[in-house]
């Protein structure tokens, strides 16, 4: 079967990254082995593992092989391990081939998900391994793909810059005084170019009667997520720790990584646009605050 295609990008591009984004890093690179106690020992043994190791689970060991697992807030109130054995939740499972993409989307608002091999459970991953490296790298690149194709959307659009009129004035001012910055520097940067994720999202999805037409959510909660992207961008630049709300944006990427891949929403808000009556009006040429845009293909 032919691999899809998109305006944005070929599709033996798609079909590269597809495979770099579903196979390129898997749950290996984040889990950790899985420590464990035979579910017949001490609670207050339990605890004293989980404090020397620093881990936050315990796998809970019967007959050789972990059955079971428990906190350390579960072990507190004493007894036997075996008391405070609890079952493996099969969503909370994912074998040792998954990938990043399937880690962000099942770890949800679990504390944790457990590694399978060869049908038994050896690892874990919580949500301080999302700090680690693979994840930084896989979320930046779905987020500089996204931006590729809201930038791509956007000068379809609204070409010659004729956006600047739909950015307000506080967010374009900041974007030219980058531009010039780049330009100073010796960088051939375009204005467009130094728009934020949210500034293009803002601008084609100015037209709320549109945007309707496209039956997803509603402009202010694409706002706030489009702004939600833009923080996660910014502390994944910045190698800030992600918090919970940060990874629950990760979570939403990771879910659309296909519609990304192929720039389904971009071309989607293109077809609305061009099917649609003109745009609201941007600034005349004589008002444009920008230099000249210059004619430039998006790499695939």
């Amino acid at each position: 079967m032919p691999s899809p295609t998109s305006p944005v990008r070929d599709a033996a591009s798609i079909e590269r990254l597809s495979r770099t984004f579903a196979s390129g890093l898997s749950i290996v690179d984040l889990a950790r082995p899985l420590i464990s106690l035979d579910d017949n020992q001490t609670a207050a043994a339990g605890l004293d593992l989980l404090h020397r190791s620093g881990e936050t689970v315990l796998g809970l060991r019967s007959d050789g092989l972990i059955v079971a697992w428990a906190t350390a807030e579960d072990l507190a109130s004493g007894g036997l391990l075996v008391d405070h054995s609890r079952p493996f939740d099969s969503h909370l499972m994912l074998n040792d081939a998954a990938g990043i993409r399937e880690v962000l989307v099942a770890i949800g608002n679990a504390p944790h998900i457990f590694v399978r091999w060869l049908g038994i459970v050896t690892g874990v991953v919580t949500k301080v391994d999302l700090q680690k490296p693979p994840v930084r790298m896989w979320l930046f690149g779905l987020v500089t793909l996204l931006d590729t194709n809201l930038t791509w959307a956007l000068e379809t659009v609204y070409p010659g810059e004729a956006w600047t009129g739909l950015i307000s004035k506080g967010r374009l001012e900041k974007a030219i005084a980058l531009r010039d910055e780049r330009r100073r520097r010796g960088s051939d940067c375009r204005l467009v170019d130094c728009l934020q994720i949210k500034d293009k999202a803002d601008a084609l999805t100015r037209d709320a009667a549109r945007f309707q037409q496209l039956g997803w959510m509603s402009r202010r909660e694409t706002e706030r997520l489009a702004g939600d992207i833009e923080v996660l961008r910014n502390h994944l630049a910045h190698a800030q720790e992600l918090e919970d709300a940060h990874l629950a944006t990760a979570a939403r990427l990771a879910a659309l990584l296909e519609a990304i891949l192929r720039a389904d929403i971009a071309s989607r808000l293109v077809a609305t646009v061009e099917l649609s009556s003109p745009s609201p009006n941007p600034l005349p040429p004589s008002s444009n605050p920008s230099a000249p845009a210059s004619s430039s293909s998006l790499e695939s």
